[in-house]
């Protein structure tokens, strides 16, 4: 278990084409893709959410020719795709989760985006930090608080092409994508929870670390008594 979740500090890893368990992720993933092609709520909104899902996919199969990721970092992307997915088959501000939750909690809006803003950082961060660590041999602070840096600047760029999508498409469509649901601080909050979401990761990555390496000591240190 302790290797699985520190491989960020491990180059050796399996290549894209022989890894069997980034198989498996990708066809559950293509499965529910092409299911939500066909059944989703609102098709071009499902259009507009999963472009920039094919070109990052298509950026991370290329990309493992000069870098190949761990099993981890491969797990933490397809949960984050797949809560995505999720939101795109319901056009987000009709999710149905959200929706109960909304209705569970009294919230005064479909919350379910900003559960995926939030997981944007909590799951990406990870990955993040592996290419900085294996790729560009960042160490130190650094490589706990640049993943956090990323995810907001990554956020507050999605909140632009959201801009740039309610501005160049039809009224209905535009709100619809940016989903304010009437919250003019709607992508503030967005950007916000991305880099919270990152830093809980880098923080509870931190953790685990650091207790690891504590009980490596201890080990040590009762073979040598």
């Amino acid at each position: 278990m302790s290797k699985f979740i520190t491989t960020a500090s491990s180059t050796s890893k399996a290549p894209l084409m022989h890894n069997g368990f980034v198989w498996v992720l990708f066809a559950i993933f293509f499965t529910y893709w092409v299911y939500g092609w066909f059944n989703c709520l609102l098709l071009q909104d499902w259009i507009i959410e999963n472009l920039l899902v094919v070109i990052c996919l298509t950026l991370l199969v290329i990309s493992h020719k000069w870098h190949r990721l761990s099993e981890l970092s491969y797990l933490c992307i397809f949960a984050f795709v797949m809560l995505h997915l999720y939101g795109a088959f319901y056009a987000y501000t009709k999710n149905n989760l959200g929706h109960w939750l909304q209705y569970t909690f009294h919230l005064g809006r479909n919350p379910y985006d900003r559960i995926v803003h939030f997981s944007f950082g909590l799951f990406l961060a990870y990955p993040f930090r592996e290419i900085l660590v294996n790729k560009y041999k960042l160490s130190g602070r650094g490589s706990w608080l640049f993943p956090i840096e990323i995810a907001f600047s990554l956020g507050t760029i999605f909140e632009m092409i959201e801009w740039g999508v309610a501005a160049f498409t039809d009224s209905e469509t535009g709100n619809t994508y940016v989903a304010t649901q009437g919250d003019v601080w709607d992508a503030h909050k967005d950007i916000l929870l991305a880099a919270i979401g990152s830093a809980i990761c880098m923080a509870l990555l931190f953790m685990i670390k650091k207790s690891i390496s504590k009980g490596k000591l201890d080990m040590a240190y009762h073979k040598i008594r």
